[in-house]
C-alpha cells in the first residue's frame, strides 16, 4: 500500500482545547510550556483514497505540538529537531512522501533544510495553495463583475514564496499590481522581476494599510494573523486570505458587508477520502496544501516538489493538471468559518451599485 504523511499543528489555544477540552482550564502560558516539552505524534490514519486503477492509499496527521509564534521564537535548531522527528515519524509509518502544513513550511528555508534530513520526499503544498487561491480570486472577482483591464490588485506578503508567484500570474491578467511586504530590498527585486516579464504598473510598498486603500482585488499571505483592518478596504473588493492564522480581522465580518473576503487553498476532496479529524471544515474539504500531498501520492510522483522559497509558475501549472486529474476541485467559497451564499454575493454587487452609482463589467 502507498502511504503519505502531513505535519499539522495548533494554530491557537482553541486547537489544543477542540483535541484536549481539558486544556481550557490551565493558563496559555502552561499549555505552550506542555507544548514545547511534548514530542510529536501521530493524530489520525486518512483513509479511502485510491488511485484511477482502483489502488487504494493511506495517510497519515502527525501533530507537531507548537504554536505558530513558538515556531518564530524558538531557537531553530529546537524547532527543526521537532519537525524532523514528525518526519522521522512518518518514515516509521512507512509514508514516501511528507506534506509541511502551517508554521512547518515557514520556519528557516522553507523545507529544504527539512527534506536533507529525511529519506522521503517532502513538500510544503505551496504549488497547490497558490493554484486553488488565484482560481477563487478570479471567480469571485467574475462573480462581482469586476473589470480585471481596470483593476488595481495587491498581494501581501509579495516577498514569500507564494505571494511573489501569485504576483506573477496575476500580472499577466491585471495591468495595475501593488505589492506589500516588509521586506524593502526583496520587494524591489521581485517588483523589477515582474515589470521587466510582464509590464505594466508595479508599485511597491511597505505600508498595508496605504498599499490595500484602493484595491479592488487583494491575495493576502503574510502569515502575520489579523493585520487588514476593516477601515483599510475599499467597497466592493475581494480580498483572499491565503494565510495561516489568518490575516484578515474578524471584525471585518460585523463592520463590512460590502466586500467578500474568501478563503484561500480550501479544496473538495474525490470520493470518499475520509480524513477522520476535526479541522473545523465541513467533510470532505481539505487545504491545498494537504491536497497536494494526497495528489502526489495517487500520481506517485514522490519527489520534493514544492520546497524553498522560490516556487516555480511551471509547479503550479503542472498540480493543477495533476489535481484535475484525480478529480479534486476548488471548493464553494466560504468565509469566517461560513459559506458564501449567492445572496451574500448579491449584496455586494448592490453595495457597490449604491455607494459608487456605477456598474463594473468583466470582459467576455
Amino acid at each position: 500500500m502507498e502511504k503519505f504523511a502531513f505535519l499539522i499543528h495548533p494554530l491557537d489555544i482553541k486547537d489544543v482545547i477542540r483535541f484536549e477540552p481539558k486544556a481550557s482550564q490551565k493558563r496559555e502560558a502552561l499549555v505552550e510550556k506542555v507544548l514545547d516539552w511534548m514530542p510529536p505524534f501521530k493524530v489520525s490514519t486518512i483513509t479511502g483514497m485510491k488511485t484511477q486503477n482502483g489502488k487504494t492509499l493511506e495517510g497519515y496527521f502527525i501533530v507537531i505540538p507548537l504554536m505558530p509564534h513558538q515556531f518564530l521564537n524558538l531557537e531553530r535548531s529546537i524547532v527543526y529537531k521537532k519537525i524532523i522527528h514528525g518526519g522521522k515519524i512518518a518514515e516509521s509509518l512507512g509514508a514516501k512522501i511528507l506534506g509541511l502544513g502551517g508554521f512547518t513550511s515557514v520556519v528557516g528555508d522553507a523545507g529544504i533544510n527539512i527534506s536533507q534530513n529525511l529519506n522521503i520526499a517532502v513538500t510544503s503544498g505551496n504549488s497547490y495553495t497558490i493554484a486553488t487561491a488565484i482560481e477563487a480570486t478570479l471567480l469571485a472577482a467574475k462573480m462581482l463583475n469586476i473589470n480585471l483591464k481596470y483593476t488595481n490588485a495587491a498581494i501581501i506578503g509579495a516577498s514569500g514564496s507564494i505571494g511573489s508567484v501569485c504576483a506573477q500570474i496575476l500580472a499577466k491578467e491585471i495591468p495595475h499590481l501593488t505589492l506589500i511586504a516588509r521586506n524593502l530590498p526583496r520587494l524591489k527585486k521581485i517588483a523589477q522581476m515582474i515589470q521587466e516579464r510582464y509590464g505594466g504598473k508595479i508599485e511597491i510598498s511597505t505600508d498595508l494599510s496605504l498599499g490595500i486603500r484602493n484595491a479592488d482585488i487583494i491575495i493576502s499571505a503574510s502569515s502575520s494573523g489579523g493585520i487588514i483592518k476593516s477601515s483599510d478596504l475599499k467597497i466592493g473588493s475581494v480580498i483572499c486570505d491565503v494565510a495561516l492564522p489568518h490575516d484578515v480581522c474578524r471584525e471585518v465580518a460585523m463592520l463590512r458587508e460590502d466586500v467578500l473576503v474568501i478563503e484561500g487553498g480550501l479544496v473538495k476532496l474525490p470520493g470518499n477520502i475520509n480524513l477522520n479529524y476535526d479541522f473545523g471544515y465541513p467533510k470532505g474539504l481539505a487545504l491545498a496544501c494537504m491536497a497536494e500531498t494526497m495528489i502526489l501520492t495517487l500520481e506517485g510522483k514522490y519527489e520534493n516538489f514544492s520546497l524553498g522559497r522560490e516556487i516555480k509558475i511551471e509547479k503550479v501549472e503542472e498540480i493543477t493538471e495533476l489535481a484535475k486529474k484525480h478529480g479534486f476541485k476548488l471548493a464553494g467559497f466560504r468565509s469566517f468559518d461560513q459559506i458564501v451564499s449567492n445572496e451574500k454575493i448579491e449584496k455586494i454587487k448592490n453595495f457597490i451599485r449604491k455607494k459608487e452609482g456605477k456598474f463594473l463589467i468583466h470582459p467576455v
